[in-house]
């Protein structure tokens, strides 16, 4: 069952994104064969404390994925001239290697790049030298996404309150392409998370 309970307010946003990133998992092969692509990237937009974070693992979760790879994006960010991208190529380097060793009965890899706007701004938008920096990681970026069309077993999702910050490279087909913007939640949402949180008090 993709939906565990345990997103209260989200289950609707789950559903649709497990369904579609499924729909090229569940058989690969014949996937390619009726030309549906790999997702290979998920957006989640909207305010702080909106649940994108929670949002994220549970997508890894319900698609049996690895444990994810969790990022902040200043984390990646570094004064030295080749180490931010360095740190990109790393955070692939585990999916690529199991693909290499087992194809299509490789596990899902999940990265999630929390703040995604720190790294991934519109190229030229920044001043000094942290617009090379920035723009380098973008490039990196992109790079390595195009590289998923190949490995079949990565999906990146990124997770930002400035979506209107990020390179458009990024949100092309084939890239961020799945798009979701994450309210607040509403009245029952509440409820939910509030079951959810007392759950394990109840039991006990």
């Amino acid at each position: 069952d993709a939906l565990s309970g345990s997103v209260g307010g989200l289950e609707a946003q789950l559903d649709a994104i497990v369904r579609r990133v499924l729909a090229s998992r569940a058989d690969p092969a014949a996937a390619r064969r009726l030309g549906i692509s790999h997702v290979r990237g998920i957006l989640l937009s909207g305010p702080p404390g909106c649940g994108k974070t929670l949002l994220a693992r549970e997508l890894a979760r319900s698609l049996g994925a690895r444990e994810p790879q969790v990022v902040n994006g200043p984390e990646i960010l570094d004064k030295f001239v080749g180490e931010a991208e360095a740190k990109v190529r790393e955070l692939f380097a585990p999916a690529e290697a199991e693909w290499d060793a087992a194809g299509d009965a490789s596990a899902l890899h999940v990265i999630i790049l929390d703040e995604m706007d720190a790294i991934a701004k519109k190229r030229g938008s920044a001043s000094g030298d942290a617009s090379g920096v920035r723009d380098s990681v973008v490039n990196q970026l992109l790079s390595k996404m195009d590289g998923v069309v190949e490995a079949g077993n990565v999906l990146v999702v990124g997770l930002t309150n400035r979506p209107e910050l990020l390179d458009e490279a990024l949100l092309r087909p084939g890239r961020l392409e799945v798009q979701l913007k994450v309210e607040l939640p509403d009245a029952e949402g509440r409820r939910d998370i509030l079951r959810i949180h007392t759950r394990a008090m109840r039991q006990n």
